[in-house]
């Protein structure tokens, strides 16, 4: 249909005299413009009182910020005909295992990653550009803390998880579509308490921190009340000591799991020592500077460090006295594994000795040198050790009381931060993040670090060491090539080189001792070999997105994704590698294969076609308890077989499903906060078989943690149980002295409490099945704790001579309860604590000698002054 052309304007005539009278609308336009106002009301309205209201399960497409963090904001209307797009579900519960309500999980295209091999049909090229283009932020977790992402474009995802009292976590190289998700987070918990010396606050005393959680120890300094309170820490088990000049508080283990409240810690003062050394260089006498660890013989309390002067002296104060070992590291040399000593008795000296030295130079295939290529050293046999930068700065760490990698500060969700796994918590990034197994994922918390908080000291690594430039390790070449490695142990090993534009080569295998000088170990570098090749179902159809690894046999493994073709690149190569291809939806393929060394300046190329069978097995079925009651939010891995690595978690109704697995047996372990962890048998079937998966029903124990002398309840301590099959639990009591343990599976279990200044405790219960999940069936235990005493003295023969390493034995003379042992130190003088009380019998035995005393010891006595002769 045509256009009708606009009437003509009229041309401008003479201004009026007087303006004529405006003509009055007739009644029809009247009714008409009215009504028309009134519509338009309306839909205002109707505008207002949608975007007021919450939307459920809405995702929201955030535009990237450079340096912001993601945002929600109101969504605007949805286009018809648009594909929601693929969906990232699962549940996010803290560390105790208990769901999070309020945490909102944000979803991020990888950045220089395609992956299409997730796909399951073509995208409109408009909806996925928006999507690639922005964060998308799911509606904030329920009570039982599930979560939903929609709208997300097939391939990999980095997700950032927040909310309120969480720390915030982060996890790399997340495949869409993919399992439910079971996301780990850390909470924010403190510990708060006092420091006291004989019933009086302790003002400026030193607290120490320590956990696996906050990777490493932390200090802070109590108040003029003696109070100390450390916040914004990681969920975790930690061990809380203090000390000020010769005091010190015996280490307490606190438990700080879910959301809380914690009781706070009493640490109480007692005498202590300093202990004095030095490090020396064990053949030419001079002082070292060194990092010194001084660990206790037992597990009860937590390390102490150091580090070493110019003339290699150190001082370590408010150490808890007992037996210590003392360990110092520098670079270049070896230590002989440590010297145990008494806290407080003689000066120990820790002799280092020089180690051997490697030194040679990294070449070409020309014979020139290499300048900026990177050398490491690998001992020969099946358990290889290796020799590195990487490895001496762990050295560091560990002699510096750090636990795992620098705490890692996050400041935005478009950051990159590097991660390094360490225990249960962690992904590992590299030039390519790796792809964890489908739903075999967990967050490692990363905190952004306020650097005026006390775990603001954990950031960043270590002070290093100085050492003599001339004698120090050269791990990476310059314009002359040369390397040197130096504190090596008696071994054989091969040194490793690797350099931009070349493959990974090694040297001859050499043999080296402490103190000996190898030259001319020099490495050649060749161009390699590149290994390409297309990655395949069995019908010949490309898989895109596959990771496809190499691994040489002595080497660094190298990754890569096939592109939309099917095709991969990886290299340069040389030896024998292994490679290993894999996808979403598809069976592992490995091969392999011998590449010979090329000859010339240009690399070769060895094309390897890799075909992956379809995984297209499910495991499905429901999961209920015994009494038939189905279990909902369960989480079930696979723990061996078929697809092993994948979980998921059970729904409303019971039921669970895992696709895309190989066919074959397979064991899952199902996990949930109301039942005993249980394994069970299962098949993958491709013939819609469903499994039936019944938890038994567990038990839980309950009661109060009490000092018995003054009735009091101690709280913050922990409970220990252990079954007589090895299955573990413990709990920490509340500000009331509560606890409460399970769930534990039915049997005999033994309880157990050892607390600095009471003595040990252990009582074997019968726990029985309990009527319905998450029940307690054995009630009312009261535990309590009965104070210790500090005995102490000296053994002599019958010439006065002191015996050094006497054995000693302190029980009580009616021979009830456990009996407490020690050695005598050098001296021949020895200290027991938490020595039982009442009539006691302290003997010492050295060979064939003996003898006993005896002393009436009432709680909390300190008695120092005993002899026993033997004979």
């Amino acid at each position: 249909m045509s256009e009708v052309p606009p009437p003509p304007e009229p041309e401008p005539g003479p201004a009026p005299d007087a303006t004529p009278e405006a003509p009055r609308p007739p009644r029809r336009a009247l009714r008409v413009a009215i009504l028309g106002g009134i519509a338009a009301i309306v839909i205002a309205l109707v505008i207002v009182l949608v975007a007021k209201s919450p939307r459920q399960g809405a995702t929201i497409l955030a535009p990237k910020r450079d340096g912001g963090a993601a945002v929600r904001a109101p969504q605007g209307p949805g286009l018809p005909g648009v594909p929601d797009g693929a969906k990232l579900s699962g549940v996010v519960v803290d560390g105790a295992g208990i769901p999070v309500a309020g945490a909102e999980v944000a979803a991020e295209p990888e950045q220089g990653i395609v992956d299409r091999a997730l796909a399951r049909a073509p995208r409109d090229a408009g909806a996925a550009g928006a999507i690639d283009a922005g964060v998308a932020v799911g509606s904030p977790t329920g009570p039982d803390g599930r979560f939903l992402v929609g709208g997300l474009e097939p391939g990999r995802f980095r997700l950032r998880v927040t909310g309120e009292g969480l720390l915030a976590a982060e996890l790399r190289m997340i495949p869409v579509p993919s399992d439910d998700l079971r996301i780990v987070v850390a909470r924010q918990v403190g510990i708060a308490g006092t420091v006291t010396d004989g019933g009086r606050p302790v003002a400026a005393a030193t607290v120490g921190i320590r956990g696996d959680a906050i990777g490493g120890t932390l200090e802070t300094k109590t108040d003029s009340q003696g109070k100390f309170d450390v916040a914004n820490l990681p969920e975790g088990r930690y061990q809380v000591y203090a000390y000020r000049g010769a005091l010190a508080a015996r280490a307490v283990r606190v438990t700080r799991l879910g959301a809380g409240p914690f009781p706070p810690v009493d640490l109480r003062l007692e005498a202590a020592q300093n202990v004095v050394g030095r490090v020396i260089d064990r053949d030419e006498g001079t002082g070292l500077v060194a990092a010194i660890e001084l660990r206790p013989v037992g597990d009860d309390q937590a390390p102490r460090f150091a580090r070493s002067g110019a003339d290699g002296s150190f001082m370590i104060e408010g150490v808890p006295n007992g037996r210590w070992i003392a360990d110092a590291y520098a670079p270049g040399y070896l230590s002989p594994g440590g010297v145990e000593l008494e806290a407080g008795k003689g000066i120990p000296e820790l002799a280092l000795a020089p180690g051997g030295s490697v030194e040679g130079r990294v070449l070409d295939a020309d014979g020139k040198p290499v300048e900026g290529a990177t050398v490491r050293a690998l001992t020969s046999g099946s358990s290889r050790v290796e020799i590195s930068a990487l490895v001496e700065q762990d050295q560091l760490r560990r002699f510096s009381g750090r636990t795992a990698a620098p705490v890692t500060e996050v400041s935005s969700f478009t950051g990159d931060p590097q991660f390094i796994p360490r225990g249960e918590l962690g992904v590992t990034v590299g030039p390519i993040p790796p792809i964890p197994p489908p739903g075999a994922i967990a967050a490692r918390p990363a905190a952004v670090i306020d650097p005026t908080t006390p775990v603001a000291q954990l950031a960043g690594e270590p002070p290093p060491l100085e050492v003599d430039a001339d004698r120090a390790s050269i791990w990476t070449t310059g314009r002359d090539g040369r390397y040197r490695i130096r504190g090596l142990a008696k071994t054989k090993l091969s040194v490793l080189a690797l350099a931009g534009g070349y493959a990974e080569a090694r040297s001859r295998e050499v043999s080296v001792s402490p103190g000996q000088v190898l030259t001319g170990v020099d490495i050649v570098l060749t161009a390699g070999t590149f290994v390409f090749g297309k990655v395949t179902d069995p019908r010949g159809a490309p898989v895109a997105g596959a990771q496809v690894s190499a691994t040489p046999e002595v080497g660094t493994p190298l990754d890569a994704f096939s592109d939309d073709d099917g095709m991969y690149r990886l290299g340069p190569l040389t030896g024998k590698v292994q490679l290993v291809a894999s996808a979403y939806g598809h069976v592992e393929a490995r091969r392999t294969i011998d590449l010979v060394a090329a000859k010339g300046r240009s690399a070769a190329e060895r094309r390897e076609d890799l075909v992956l069978e379809v995984a297209d097995a499910i495991f499905a079925g429901t999961l209920d308890d015994v009494a038939g009651a189905v279990v909902p939010g369960a989480q079930l891995e696979v723990t061996s077989g078929a697809g092993q690595g994948r979980q998921t978690v059970s729904s409303a109704d019971g039921t669970f499903s895992i696709d895309g697995l190989p066919r074959g047996r397979l064991r899952v372990r199902i996990i949930h906060p109301s039942y005993p962890a249980s394994e069970q048998d299962g098949i993958a079937s491709t013939t819609g078989e469903r499994a039936r998966l019944r938890l038994p029903l567990g038990g839980q124990v309950e009661g109060v943690l009490l000092d018995l002398s003054s009735g009091n309840p101690l709280a913050g301590m922990t409970v220990d149980g252990r079954s007589a099959s090895g299955d573990t639990a413990e709990a920490s009591t509340s500000d009331k002295g509560l606890w409460k343990l399970g769930p534990l599976r039915p049997g005999t279990w033994r309880l157990a409490v050892r607390l600095p200044g009471y003595l040990p405790f252990s009582r074997d219960i019968d726990v029985p099945v309990a009527r319905s999940p998450g029940q307690t069936s054995v009630r009312d235990i009261r535990i309590e704790l009965a104070r210790g005493a500090l005995l102490g003295g000296t053994v002599r023969d019958r010439r006065g001579q002191r015996m050094a390493g006497a054995h000693i034995t302190a029980r009580r003379a009616d021979d009830s309860g456990e009996p407490v042992e020690a050695d005598a130190d050098a001296q021949g003088e020895f200290r027991i604590h938490d020595c039982p009380t009442g009539e006691l019998v302290i003997g010492a035995q050295l060979g064939d000698a003996q003898g006993s005393t005896h002393a009436t010891v009432r709680p909390g006595d300190e008695i120092l002054s005993l002899s026993i002769e033997i004979r």
